[in-house]
């Protein structure tokens, strides 16, 4: 299962981050590693929720609340791992919670089953704290581990305008005088 989601990972890394996410979020390694195969309507599992806000997209600081990890939680129930898939992940509708969600004050419609977590994917992945979130690890990583605010900014900007596309934010950020000047 790890090589799978190394595997995924590389596969995804430098495309749109909405198709990592979904990625990720269904993949078998990331659905038992943090519990998400027992997500179920009667017992939701945060486990995964709580990652997928603080680690994932929008940082601990972004604007998230305790409820928004209980939401986001129910939006996931019926995410599960199959055998007999391509990809080993399946939706099981008998244990998915139908009720009406709020997420990030978005309303998710009741009614509906994987769409709630697809749903959730998209306003994380098109989430202007993401783009900050995601431009400040980015700089972290290749530019300094206390990167200028201004680069984070220009490359959260960079991660908006091409709707979330990787590979323009890191262009952006290797062509940056901040980059040139950074050691190693």
């Amino acid at each position: 299962l790890i090589i799978l989601h190394r595997d995924l990972i590389r596969r995804k890394a430098l495309g749109n981050f909405r198709d990592l996410l979904l990625g990720t979020a269904r993949s078998p390694a990331m659905l038992y590693y943090l519990d998400n195969y027992l997500n179920v309507a009667e017992h939701p599992n945060e486990n995964y929720a709580r990652e997928l806000l603080e680690l994932h997209t929008l940082g601990v600081d972004g604007g998230y609340t305790e409820d928004d990890v209980k939401e986001v939680a129910r939006a996931f129930t019926g995410w599960t791992v199959h055998d007999g898939t391509d990809d080993g992940f399946i939706f099981n509708p008998d244990v998915h919670d139908f009720e009406q969600k709020m997420v990030l004050g978005h309303k998710i419609p009741a009614e509906r089953g994987i769409e709630d977590g697809l749903h959730v994917l998209g306003l994380l992945a098109n989430h202007p704290m993401t783009a900050r979130y995601i431009a400040y690890k980015l700089c972290v990583r290749f530019v300094s581990d206390a990167p200028p605010d201004s680069l984070v900014e220009s490359a959260a900007l960079q991660f908006i305008v091409n709707n979330g596309e990787i590979a323009p934010v890191l262009r952006h950020l290797f062509m940056s005088a901040e980059f040139q000047a950074s050691a190693g």
